[in-house]
This record gives C-alpha cells, sequence and structure tokens, in this order.
C-alpha cells in the first residue's frame, strides 16, 4: 500500500515535470503534420505524381487540433490530450494500411505511439493502451482472413497474408513490453533522481536561508546586524529620499548588570530590548531598527520631524514595559540616545554613523531620556580630546604639570592651617587647559594611575618648601582617584616613596571622593586603616555631592570632612540649606571628624558658616590656586 502510494506520488510530480514537455510535444506534432499535408499537395507545384487531397484534409485537420490543444494549456486535462493523441495517431495508422498496407507509415506511427504511452502514462495504463494498439495490424489480418478486406496485388502478396499481419502485431507487442519495461525503469529512477534532487534543492534553500540568517542578522535579538542594516539604508537613500532621521540607543549599566548578574541575564536584557524595539517599529514601514552588537540599537526613521521623535523618546520608557519592569530586572533601565539629520548633516552613511558616534559620547556625558543631535561643534571637540590625550601622555611622561596650592583657612585666627594641591597643565597651541577638561580625558584614557604617581610626587618634592613656607604644622591634601587608590600595592608605594624622600607622613591627606566607595566598601575599609597607622589622614571629599551615605562614615574611619560646594552656595539665602549644613558639622563633630567648607566666595556665606560649629574654610574669599614652584 505505502509503495502504490510512492509510485502514485512520483507519478503525479513526474507528470506534472512532463506537462511542458507534452505541450511541447503537441506543439512539434502539429507542425510535423502540417508539413505532412504539404507533402500531399506538393504535386500542384512540380506537376508530378497526383494530389492526395484526402491525406491532405486529414493531416491539417490533426494538425490544427493539436494546435488547439496546445493553446488551451491545462485547460483541457492530460488525459484527454494523450487520447485525442490516441486517436490521431490510430486513425492516420488505419488510413495508412488501408492505402500501403505493410509497407506504409503504420507501423512508424503505431511504434512511436507505443512509446509516447510509456512516457506519458501511468505504468499499467501505458502497457494496456501500447497492447490496444498492437492488436491493430492483427485486426487487419482478421479482416484480411475473412475476406472483408482485400488489398491490390500491386502492394504485394504479403497483405494479403493474415499470418504476417499476426506476426506484425506479436512484433509490436513484444516491443510494447520490452519498451514498456525499459522506459518504466529509466522512468522510476528520473523520478527518483528528480525528488532527490528536489529535496537536496529545499535543504539547499533552507541552508541558504540559515547561512543569510547568521550572516544578516544578529543571533541574539534577532534584529537585522549592521551590514544588513547599512545595505537596506543605501538602497533607501540611493533611491532618492528626503528628510530622514538615524538614531543610537545606548544601554547605559549594561556591564553592571552583567557583573551583579551574570552574562546570561545581560543577554536577556538585550533580547527583551530588541523585541520592544520590535514591537514599536514593526507596522511604521519608514522605520528600520537593528543591532549594533553589544549594548547598541539604530533606528532609520522616514517621514518624521526632530520635535516629534524628542517627544517620542521622553515617551519612550523600556522600563514601563512588561517585559522589562525593574522589579523583574532588579535594576531600572537606563539609555541614551543621539541622532543625525539626513542629509542636512551628512549625505554618506559611513559619515552619518561616524558622526552619530560622536553624538553619542557627547550623550554619555549628558542627561539619560534626552536625545542629543549632531552638531558641527562636536567634531571639533572630539579633535580636540583626542590632541589632548596625544599630548597629555607625553605630559605624564615628562612631568609637564604645574601644581597650584590653595589655602585652607581658619575662620577664627584666620591662619592658613593647610593647603590643597590642585593640578594645572598649559599647552602653546591650546593655552590652559582646565582640570574639568583634561582629567576626564585622563579617566577615559586609563593614564590615571601614571598621572596620579606624577602629581603625586611633584608634590612630595615641594613639601619642604611649603614647610618652610607655612610653618612646620602644615598638611598638603592631594586628590586621588578612586582608581589610583584601589590600585594593586597602593599603600606600599606611597608609604616607600614617603621613606625614601624622609617626608614625615603626618603632612599629607589623601582626599578621597564617596563614588570609590560603591562596590569595594571592605577594601578601602583596609587601606584607610593601614594610612592612618602609618600617620596619613584620609579626607572625605565632595560630600553630600554624589552617593551620599552615613554607612560609608560608619564603617570608615576618616579624619577630615569636606563638605561640597553645592551645600554652601545657598546657606546666606536658604534657611533649608544652613540647617542641613548645621546637621552635618554636628554629626562630623560627634563622629570627631574635622570639617572643611568648601568654595566659600562670599562674606554672607561666611557669617552664616561662623554659626556652625565649621571653622576650617576654603574659596576665594581668602585665596585662589596659586602656582607657588616650577
Amino acid at each position: 500500500m505505502l509503495a502504490d502510494k510512492h509510485k502514485y506520488v512520483y507519478w503525479t510530480k513526474f507528470r506534472k515535470d512532463t506537462s511542458p514537455l507534452l505541450r511541447r510535444f503537441l506543439l512539434a506534432a502539429s507542425g510535423l503534420f502540417v508539413v505532412a499535408a504539404g507533402l500531399h499537395i506538393v504535386p500542384i507545384f512540380t506537376h508530378q505524381g497526383e494530389v492526395d487531397y484526402l491525406f491532405f484534409a486529414v493531416d491539417f485537420s490533426f494538425a490544427v487540433i493539436l494546435f488547439l490543444e496546445y493553446l488551451l494549456k491545462n485547460k483541457v486535462p492530460l488525459i484527454i490530450r494523450v487520447f485525442s493523441l490516441i486517436c490521431t495517431t490510430v486513425f492516420i495508422s488505419v488510413l495508412s494500411y488501408l492505402r500501403s498496407g505493410l509497407l506504409g507509415s503504420a507501423e512508424i506511427s503505431l511504434a512511436f505511439m507505443i512509446v509516447s504511452f510509456f512516457v506519458f502514462l501511468p505504468p499499467i495504463l501505458s502497457l494496456i493502451s501500447a497492447i490496444l494498439v498492437s492488436l491493430l495490424p492483427a485486426l487487419f489480418g482478421g479482416l484480411v482472413y475473412i475476406s472483408w478486406i482485400r488489398f491490390p496485388d500491386s502492394l504485394g502478396i504479403r497483405n494479403n497474408n493474415p499470418r504476417e499481419w499476426v506476426f506484425n502485431s506479436v512484433s509490436l507487442i513484444l516491443f510494447s513490453v520490452l519498451t514498456g519495461f525499459l522506459i518504466q525503469r529509466l522512468r522510476s529512477k528520473l523520478i527518483k533522481n528528480i525528488v532527490y534532487l528536489k529535496e537536496s534543492r529545499c535543504k539547499i534553500l533552507n541552508s541558504q536561508k540559515q547561512i543569510d540568517k547568521l550572516a544578516f542578522y544578529d543571533s541574539l535579538t534577532q534584529l537585522p546586524n549592521r551590514y544588513l542594516f547599512e545595505k537596506l539604508i543605501q538602497n533607501r537613500i540611493n533611491s532618492g529620499l528626503n528628510e530622514s532621521f538615524l538614531l543610537l540607543i545606548n544601554l547605559k549599566g549594561l556591564k553592571v548588570i552583567n557583573a551583579l548578574h551574570g552574562i546570561g541575564f545581560g543577554d536577556q536584557i538585550l533580547t527583551l530590548t530588541g523585541c520592544v524595539l520590535k514591537l514599536y517599529t514593526d507596522e511604521k514601514p519608514g522605520v528600520l531598527v537593528a543591532s549594533l552588537g553589544g549594548d547598541e540599537f539604530i533606528l532609520w526613521i522616514e517621514n518624521s520631524s526632530k520635535t516629534k521623535i524628542e517627544e517620542a523618546i521622553v515617551k519612550f520608557d523600556l522600563n514601563n514595559n512588561e517585559l522589562l519592569t525593574p522589579e523583574r530586572l532588579g535594576h531600572r533601565l537606563q539609555y541614551r540616545v543621539s541622532g543625525i539629520q539626513f542629509p542636512e548633516d551628512a549625505i554618506q552613511l559611513d559619515e552619518m554613523i561616524r558622526k552619530l558616534s560622536i553624538a553619542m559620547n557627547v550623550a554619555r556625558n549628558g542627561l539619560l531620556t534626552k536625545i542629543v543631535w549632531f552638531q558641527t561643534g562636536m567634531e571639533s571637540k572630539i579633535e580636540r580630546e583626542q590632541k589632548l590625550k596625544n599630548y597629555l601622555e607625553k605630559a605624564i611622561n615628562a612631568g609637564n604639570f604645574k601644581i597650584a596650592y590653595q589655602e585652607k583657612v581658619d575662620i577664627t585666627s584666620k591662619q592658613t592651617v593647610g593647603l590643597e594641591a590642585l593640578a594645572r597643565w598649559s599647552l602653546p597651541e591650546f593655552g590652559d587647559v582646565a582640570p574639568d577638561e583634561f582629567i576626564p580625558i585622563i579617566t577615559k584614557s586609563e593614564l590615571i594611575v601614571p598621572f596620579g604617581k606624577c602629581i603625586f610626587e611633584k608634590v612630595i618634592s615641594h613639601i619642604p618648601r611649603l614647610l618652610e613656607t607655612y610653618g612646620k604644622e602644615i598638611q598638603v591634601s592631594i586628590n586621588i582617584s578612586p582608581i589610583f587608590f584601589l590600585y594593586p600595592n597602593f599603600n606600599e608605594y606611597i608609604i616607600r616613596y614617603l621613606f625614601d624622600h624622609n617626608i614625615d607622613p603626618k603632612h599629607i591627606i589623601f582626599e578621597i571622593t564617596e563614588d570609590v566607595f560603591l562596590d569595594e566598601i571592605e577594601t578601602i575599609q583596609q587601606i584607610v586603616s593601614e594610612l592612618r597607622s602609618k600617620g596619613i589622614s584620609v579626607s572625605l571629599d565632595d560630600f553630600g555631592k554624589g552617593y551620599s551615605s552615613l554607612h560609608y562614615m560608619q564603617k570608615i574611619q576618616f579624619d577630615e570632612l569636606k563638605i561640597d560646594k553645592s551645600f554652601l552656595d545657598d546657606i546666606a539665602s536658604s534657611d533649608r540649606n544652613f540647617l542641613l549644613l548645621e546637621s552635618i558639622c554636628h554629626l562630623a563633630d560627634s563622629l570627631g571628624l574635622k570639617t572643611i567648607a568648601e568654595g566659600i566666595e562670599n562674606e554672607e556665606q561666611l557669617l552664616r558658616l561662623k554659626q556652625t560649629s565649621c571653622h576650617v574654610v576654603q574659596g576665594y574669599l581668602y585665596s585662589r590656586p596659586q602656582i607657588l614652584f616650577d
């Protein structure tokens, strides 16, 4: 049963594949019949022989019938076409037998028809049809035997011998069986090969689809990758688009999430983010989203405006989506967005992506969820940063920084009780470069450790002269970057350097900011304790500016607390700010910390400050940073 089913499937597929062949066969047969019809009327033009109008009419009629079947295409079933072909051949054969007997073309027609049966019909039907056609000469032999048909003597004695006709039928039957067996075997193998080739082609196409998917789509988010995105956008640009926009979305803190929860969890966030972006853009033909890999996604937006896009960015909140809730992630997902306008800001796609990255560098330093559009000045800023970075590497190696010192003053005695060392840098090409500009470049360029060593060693070289100028009890504050502070063997390096240069550790205060404590509080506690045990004081700088926590002050013993300028700017006009300041001072007193007020610039601030327990100030009211040496 299963074998029959397979044979039927093979035959169905074969019939489908051979239908075009049969149509071409019908067209060729029609043409041959036209030629045959023409041969019957050749004597009209040659004036030799007789015109056979009967065969001309028959051949021409069959040419018309076959040509009509060809024109009707699939409107006529295959079996009807084959049946009409059988009838045509039988009719021609019968006429040929009647006209020419055994010497005619009827046998050739029948043999040709038998082969056609085995090619175009199913196996059983083709065999039956071939045997029935093969009996046609035997039928003529029977008619001759009973004297219903008598051929003229001019056609030969054989035509009137029934055995010759029967022998003809037997020959055709043997021809049918052998031909059928051979053709069926060949057709079976051919069908199997066709099926195999089709299955192989299907597998190749599926493999090609998989290869295309790997080549053109991000394996994690299933979004188009950068290669496909650039190809699609370039096609749109080439088609002559009007104003369009390119956006870059960068997820913030993905490295922290990977560190806390594992890379697999971070991959889930990227996958879900891709799903959210796809949901937002799927039904918008003018919007295309792709993954650039890592934590970045890129969008192409048509038929919009900057105002609409800015409003959409404000409304778009990944955390409001049910897939990316803070409760599910254990972390609020934040992102930055940069944008560029085509063709106003750039025409070439490569240039657009480059400028988009420049805008993203600016966005990383700006407000979250607010799009940063590319501006011409950004490019020059990046070029300036790159130049400064190159100069900074040379300056650190050569120690080409100067140190400015700002005094810390006791507001009661008006005496200088300490100094803060501040790095200063100038270049012939750029002039004085502000610390707010070059310090972030140093940090991003991973130069902070050699820079920290350079500044520390330069300040230590100034200590003897500072003691001569300000007295033997003076203390010098040095700002230490969190990265340098957590550098391996930091304590050993500091203590050994002070010992080698014969500097008493009591003259040194290290100022560290609160962000150093985020993840390494136990390590910081150990480092601070060791420094204090050697006589070096430690100050908590910029208190209240960033990640203030009483937990830090509870765990780590400091010597000094520096209140950030932002707490002091409005103490003269705001009672609320003054009460906060007063509370901080009481807290510091209760913990045995000396309090320093930063950024005091006017007398009103000073009068308010005198009402608290803080009596050491640092600010322009008393002194500005000055370069004393070099």
